[in-house]
Order: structure tokens, then C-alpha cells, then sequence
């Protein structure tokens, strides 16, 4: 009891973490959104990764050299399409809002995360009483998906304008931005089916004598490194297009660049908080770990979200609306905490 209860804490610390890691991003001045977003692809995604990756597994180059050509493939594979994901994240949040964006993105990695491994690899499950609760999850995701985004765009009519910190840096529409956060939320359910797939390399570095709660950090090195590279791509794509590159020499370029670091370690330190908080828990970490993971991640970017003014001048209905819309996607997530334990 007391390494569940152990685990469950670091869980809880793990989802404050996630929750607030695009805070810092808010208070950088002076930069367009892909200035911000290079920055954070290079150190959250590249230098922390990599920092992480030896600081964890010291014989991580050896792991390496052993592997096989799959064991690379697969994780960069599903990596490149989670840093498509990554992109739609930054520009859904910078257009709909830290609460609406956050709520929408991760309730579609924890639907989806659950759905799409069991039908490629259990597809036997499907129509089993786990595979049933799971596709109601789904369902019922989808409808607290949906009344969220219609106190999305009721709260759009009635400010007149943008609100919020985080929105700032962005032009898109509430319709755009919510179709960007389902896209992004889709791309960003792709590591938990790499990670599913890449069993042979974490066996490969506990062959290495890795401790078991870091033998996953041999995939995220390359995992996330692939997604950078998404990234990268796509910020100079939008230098070129809007002449931001220049922006680096604007007034603020230390603070904004420490505001990013921020964002970047904490970021990465709550995936690794996560792994070491369910590895503690033992099984009730899939059971009920990840659940607690993403519903506070959740409730806490909500919060920062009506802490930064993105809900103000909006009706008693909208409110109502987004309160529905979270009560909804909390019982969908109860419901995937149920179906683990089937």
C-alpha cells in the first residue's frame, strides 16, 4: 500500500508538471510562435532527450550498437508522426487557449492511446467486455470533445476578441484552432504504439543491466529526436514564410530563451516523473496511473487557462458548457481506468 500510494504521489507531481509546462511560453515577448517553438524542439526534444538518455542509461551507445535496424525504424517511425502531433499542439493551444486546447489534445492521446494499440495489436479484444468499454470511452470522449468545442466557439462570439496569454501569438480562428487540437490530438497518440512495438530495444537495454524504470528512456531518445526533426522543419518553413527569423535579435532574447528552457525541462521531466511514478505502482499503474496522469494534466492547464483570462466576458451557458465538457471527458477517462483492470 505504501508503494501505491509512493507511486500515486510522483503520478500526481508527474501531471502538475505536464500541466503547467506551457506556462513559461506565455511570458515570452517579442517572438512569433515558431521562434518559441524552435527553441523548444531543439532543447526539450534534442539536448534535455539526449541529457536524460545518458544521465539514465550510461551504456546507452552500446544498446545502440547491438540494436537492429528495426529497433531504430519503429521509434523514429512513430516518432515523426508524434512530431506532426507536437506541432498541432503548439499552434491548437496558441489559437484555442491553454483550457480548451489542453482538454481537447489530451483526452484525444488518452482515447485514441487506449483504441489504436488494442486494434493493431489485440485485435482479438475488440469485442471483448475490455474492448467494449473502451470503444464507449471513446464515444463518450468524443462527446465531451464536442461540447467543449461549442463553448469554444460560443466563448469566441461573445469576447469579440482574443484572451489569454497564450493566445496572443496566434491569428487562427476558434473553428481552425479546434481543428488543429484534433489533429494534433490525433498525431500525438502515435508514441504509445511505438512504445508498444518497441518491446525488443527495452529488453536490449535490460539486457544491459538498465534499471527497468529508465529501460524506456532508450526508445524516448529516439522517439523524440525523430519528432524534432518535424519540428524543425516546419519552424523554418514559417522563418522563411513570415520573416521571423530575426525576431532572435529583438529585445528579451536571454529571458525568452531561459522561459523556453523552462518549458522544455519541464516538459521532458513529466514523461519521466510518469514512468518512474507507474513503475512504482507496480500494475495499478496502467490501471489507474495513466488516468490520473491525464485528468489532472488537464484540470491543471484548465486552471491556468481561467487564471490567464481566457474565459472572461463569456455567458453562465458557456461556462456551463465547459464545465459539462470536462465532466464528460472525466467520466470517459474513468471509464479507461476501468476497462485496464478487464
Amino acid at each position: 500500500m505504501a508503494e501505491l500510494v509512493l507511486g500515486l504521489a510522483v503520478v500526481v507531481l508527474a501531471a502538475i508538471v505536464q500541466g503547467c509546462f506551457m506556462v513559461p511560453m506565455t511570458y515570452v515577448k517579442n517572438w512569433k510562435w515558431e521562434n518559441s517553438w524552435m527553441v523548444f524542439s531543439i532543447l526539450g526534444m534534442i539536448v534535455f532527450n539526449w541529457i536524460l538518455g545518458f544521465s539514465t542509461i550510461p551504456q546507452l551507445t552500446d544498446i545502440y550498437a547491438k540494436a537492429t535496424t528495426m529497433d531504430f525504424i519503429i521509434p523514429a517511425f512513430f516518432g515523426f508522426c508524434w512530431g506532426i502531433g507536437a506541432i498541432g499542439f503548439g499552434l491548437g493551444i496558441a489559437a484555442v487557449g491553454l483550457a480548451l486546447g489542453y482538454a481537447i489534445i489530451m483526452a484525444l492521446v488518452l482515447s485514441l492511446g487506449a483504441f489504436i494499440p488494442m486494434v493493431i495489436l489485440h485485435p482479438g479484444d475488440i469485442f471483448t467486455t475490455k474492448g467494449i468499454i473502451i470503444i464507449i470511452g471513446v464515444v463518450v470522449m468524443v462527446a465531451g470533445i464536442a461540447v467543449f468545442g461549442k463553448a469554444g466557439i460560443r466563448k469566441e462570439k461573445e469576447q469579440g476578441e482574443k484572451t489569454g496569454r497564450i493566445t496572443e501569438l496566434s491569428k487562427a480562428s476558434m473553428k481552425l484552432g479546434i481543428i488543429i487540437c484534433i489533429i494534433g490530438g490525433v498525431f500525438s497518440c502515435f508514441p504509445n504504439v511505438g512504445f508498444a512495438l518497441s518491446e525488443s530495444l527495452i529488453k536490449l537495454a535490460e539486457e544491459f543491466q538498465t534499471n527497468p524504470k529508465w529501460a524506456a528512456n532508450s526508445v524516448w531518445t529516439i522517439m523524440f529526436t525523430s519528432g524534432a526533426i518535424a519540428n524543425l522543419v516546419y519552424c523554418s518553413y514559417l522563418f522563411k514564410k513570415n520573416d521571423s527569423f530575426k525576431d532572435y535579435k529583438n529585445a528579451g532574447f536571454l529571458k525568452n530563451l531561459f522561459l523556453m528552457a523552462i518549458t522544455s525541462l519541464l516538459w521532458i521531466s513529466s514523461f519521466v516523473l510518469y514512468g518512474v511514478g507507474a513503475s512504482i505502482m507496480g500494475n495499478w499503474g496502467s490501471v489507474i496511473g495513466w488516468s490520473v496522469f491525464i485528468a489532472m494534466s488537464i484540470a491543471v492547464a484548465g486552471t491556468w487557462g481561467i487564471i490567464q483570462g481566457e474565459w472572461k466576458n463569456t455567458s453562465t451557458i458557456t461556462r456551463k458548457l465547459m464545465g459539462c465538457g470536462l465532466g464528460i471527458l472525466v467520466i470517459a477517462i474513468m471509464l479507461f481506468a476501468y476497462s485496464a483492470s478487464k
